[in-house]
Order: C-alpha cells, then sequence, then structure tokens
C-alpha cells in the first residue's frame, strides 16, 4: 500500500517518537529516535507530495534498521511501537556495524 511522505512524518513522529532535526541538509526532513544503548536512528522523508516508491520504501527500512516487510507492518500499524524497538536492538537489520 503506497504511502504519502506527510503520512508517514506523522506516523513516525506519533507512533514512533522519531523527533524531528535540523542538524542536515534542508532537501529532506529528517527524523531521529535515540534508543538507550544504541546509535541513532536518523532518517529522511522527501518534500514531495507524490507517494513513497518501492525503493524509497526500502531504502528507508535500511536507514530505521528493519526489513522491508516490517517497515510494511509499521506503516500499516500491524507493528506496536515496543516491538519496533525491541527488533532494532535485538535483531537490526542492517546489523549496527553495517555504515550506509
Amino acid at each position: 500500500m503506497p504511502i504519502k511522505p506527510k503520512d508517514l512524518e506523522r506516523l513516525l513522529v506519533n507512533k514512533f517518537r522519531f523527533s524531528p532535526t535540523e542538524q542536515h541538509r534542508v532537501d529532506h526532513h529528517w527524523y531521529e529516535l535515540q534508543l538507550p544503548g544504541l546509535p541513532v536512528i536518523l532518517t529522511k522523508v522527501s518534500h514531495s507530495r507524490k507517494e513513497i516508491g518501492k525503493n524509497l520504501e526500502s531504502m528507508i527500512a535500511r536507514q530505521l534498521r528493519v526489513r522491508k516487510a516490517y517497515f510494511q507492518g509499521m506503516v500499516n500499524c500491524t507493528n506496536s511501537r515496543e516491538d519496533y524497538y525491541r527488533r532494532v536492538k535485538e535483531e537490526p537489520f542492517p546489523p549496527w556495524d553495517v555504515l550506509f
């Protein structure tokens, strides 16, 4: 199910408690999440009104440290905040030692 950037931004902030950040370029809206004992999780969302395509979904999922199928569950509200936090602590994908 395609998602619009504004809907994704609301989901990140309201459900998963990401915070907007101004520390990066202005060509996208940037969001970060700091969980105890983990590096900062950082993702960006386009200013565009167009729906997010499948390739961008994959990229955002990697930035959020989950697989694409799990990310789609986040978007469809089948995965809770607590489950997401547990997943990035115990089963991050890609693992924390992989940089992009």
